[in-house]
């Protein structure tokens, strides 16, 4: 008989996966968002990765901002560092990882455009989920039957460490 394995919250046992990239590199992961993110945000705003992490800004004089002085204003995500965050399994982290990206990202647009983005009257939620060898990352209802907007996925294999 075989251990079983804890629950997760709310009593659902945990399953574990087995996916095809098992040494992932964080820094990797905040470069290939990097180039998703920045392809879908609006003009203006631009979504770079340094270092493990990945970077927000806007253009002076784009957008009014929270004070309403049109400056630059930056915020980030901390990829490298939260990843070990969102659980044992590679499929969590890389999900968990990626909605915090989406999430903070949506932030930081909202609050430079004084907009829900990327909804029209309320903000979608960032969503992201490890289906087969691709991280699938998107806007909208969980299981993916309203996508507000989507991504392009991020094949695991190039998320390598090495």
């Amino acid at each position: 008989m075989s251990p079983r394995r804890p629950p997760r919250p709310g009593g659902v046992p945990l399953r574990r996966r087995i996916i095809t990239c098992v040494a992932i590199d964080p820094d990797q992961l905040a470069d290939l968002l990097a180039g998703r993110l920045a392809a879908i945000v609006p003009a203006g705003i631009q979504v770079r990765a340094a270092a493990g992490m990945l970077w927000y800004s806007r253009h002076a004089g784009r957008f009014p901002g929270q004070l309403g002085d049109f400056g630059p204003g930056m915020s980030g995500t901390h990829v490298r560092d939260n990843f070990e965050v969102y659980g044992p399994a590679d499929e969590d982290r890389l999900a968990g990882t990626a909605v915090q990206a989406l999430d903070e990202l949506q932030d930081f647009v909202s609050e430079a455009t004084h907009d829900p983005w990327p909804g029209e009257r309320t903000q979608p939620r960032a969503q992201a989920q490890v289906r087969g060898p691709v991280l699938h990352l998107w806007y909208g209802a969980a299981a993916g039957d309203h996508v507000v907007l989507a991504c392009e996925p991020i094949p695991l294999a190039s998320l390598r460490r090495g």
